[in-house]
């Protein structure tokens, strides 16, 4: 079974860890960081390359899904122990590739309907750009970014626990079983929406699978399981005990058409806020300048990463803005007496009974900083919302819990491919439902930082028989002052230079 094929290759590593590790030098520290304001981390000389390598990756302008498949991996987020598949709920149907949906005028509003999109209504005064009005792609934007041929295709967002190595993502190693027994490979896979450095942990594929109606209905066409399979470059998780395959993990696919089924939270993750691994190259704008710091400044000191199944979006077109968090959320905290303190609202000083204050600023890795915010907003539509916190960090520490109420006085978020906000003029349908209440455990990685790190910067590096990397330790890199994460600087026995917070082997 290819799911042994995963679990030999975790055991190994697990295993090996100690062994694998190399050993060097140190190098004096002085702070080289290109990235915005942000005291956590610690630059050292050897940090200038990686450091030139990424501004040269940020200045890449070529709106092309491949272009986001460098080996870079920085800072990144895991959100679990064990490798795994979190979730691969069918996205939704036809947005991809829609006939002559370009602009914002009436031919495209036209079009849209024509394809079964909805259209946002937006007052025409606040100029929108095109993504602003709608959820979709044209069938010559599908062809320009993603190169491949697409009308009316579907989207399959495969959310994994950590990171994926970048140029190992290929559309031949994803196969989805649909619900009549058929196995498809999806025409493309990529990290799109999902393009910063330090978030590359969900994979979007897109291919035909299904239509929309529901399952038990007569004539239902839907996908059912997503697997990871043999291919002739391999699937890689990048994790802290170095590169491990993917190959034989499989997940359900749910249908997002099937009330219940909605966005979810699947994890919130806690740390002191950092900018390092924020960013990616130029052509995507929303997300090249839209972190914490970048939208709140020095006042952003922690950051709870909520981890999504999909993009959120308020009606399945709009972006959440920075200052949405009270339209949808709820933090609790549990003073000294163990009383659960609600955090409901933006720019309040919330007092934790024992420990100190707590207050939000807003929601970052959204899009980019602006004065006010309103319907031509457009964010990065990605699986990561960071909300940004100040305070003390005694009371930071006693957060619990996030809560997404999603009805009453809180607004119920949609995958895109939702209603829109202009249901009358809406074409047949059915869009994606809505969310549903749910609570979520906050996980304190406040003193682990919990991140990895791996960027091959001169092209592949020598691996040993188990995949890991090969390299003399030069010494650290960067350090992480709040967490004590480092990332090494190494160099592998044909000269190329490699960055790593995994193990690496000495020979």
């Amino acid at each position: 079974m290819r799911t042994s094929i995963f679990l030999s290759s975790l055991f190994i590593y697990t295993s090996l860890i100690l062994s694998a590790c190399g050993s060097g030098s140190s190098e004096s520290t002085t702070n080289t960081s290109s990235w915005a304001p942000d005291t956590t981390n610690i630059f050292t000389s050897l940090a200038t390359p990686l450091l030139d390598y990424i501004t040269l990756d940020q200045s890449v302008t070529t709106a092309t899904a491949v272009t986001v498949n460098t080996s870079i991996i920085l800072g990144a987020d895991y959100f679990a122990t064990i490798p795994s598949i979190m979730t691969a709920k069918y996205g939704f149907e036809g947005y991809m590739g829609v006939p002559n949906l370009t602009g914002t005028d009436s031919a495209a509003q036209a079009a849209a309907f024509a394809g079964n999109i909805s259209y946002e209504n937006i007052d025409p005064s606040l100029q929108a750009a095109s993504r602003a009005y709608y959820s979709a792609s044209s069938t010559q934007s599908v062809s320009a970014i993603y190169g491949i041929s697409a009308t009316s295709a579907d989207t399959i967002p495969v959310v994994f626990s950590h990171p994926i190595w970048p140029p190992s993502v290929s559309a031949a190693a994803f196969q989805v079983t649909m619900n009549t027994g058929a196995v498809v490979t999806p025409l493309s896979a990529s990290f799109l929406p999902n393009s910063e450095y330090n978030e590359r942990q969900t994979v979007v594929l897109v291919g035909h699978w299904g239509n929309r109606i529901l399952p038990g209905q007569l004539g239902a066409d839907y996908p059912v399981t997503v697997r990871i399979v043999s291919s002739p470059t391999e699937l890689t998780f990048v994790t802290p005990l170095g590169l491990i395959s993917a190959v034989g993990l499989s997940v359900e696919s749910k249908n997002p058409y099937v009330i219940g089924n909605g966005p979810r939270i699947l994890a919130a993750k806690l740390n002191v806020f950092s900018s390092l691994g924020e960013s990616n190259p130029k052509w995507l704008n929303a997300s090249y300048a839209n972190s914490g710091s970048d939208l709140f400044g020095s006042s952003a000191k922690y950051r709870l990463r909520v981890y999504t199944s999909a993009g959120f979006s308020p009606d399945g077109i709009s972006s959440i803005l920075p200052t949405d968090f009270g339209k949808f959320f709820i933090l609790v905290a549990n003073d000294s007496s163990g009383k659960p303190v609600q955090i409901t609202q933006t720019g309040v000083i919330y007092s934790i009974s024992g420990y100190g204050n707590i207050k939000v600023l807003g929601i970052a890795d959204t899009g980019l900083f602006q004065s006010t915010y309103n319907l031509a907003y457009v964010e990065d539509h990605d699986n990561q919302y960071d909300i940004i916190l100040s305070g003390d960090a005694a009371a930071i520490a006693r957060l619990s819990t996030i809560r997404m109420p999603s009805s009453s006085a809180y607004s119920p978020v949609y995958n895109p491919g939702g209603p829109g906000n202009n249901l009358p003029s809406n074409p047949i349908g059915p869009f994606t439902v809505a969310s549903s209440d749910q609570t979520v455990n906050i996980n304190n990685n406040l003193l682990s930082g919990a991140y990895v790190t791996y960027v091959e910067i001169d092209g592949p590096v020598s691996k040993n028989a188990l995949g890991l990397p090969i390299g003399i330790l030069q010494g650290v890199a960067i350090t992480n002052s709040a967490t004590g994460y480092k990332i090494n600087a190494y160099v592998d026995p044909n000269g190329k230079r490699f960055y790593s917070s995994i193990p690496v082997a000495n020979n």
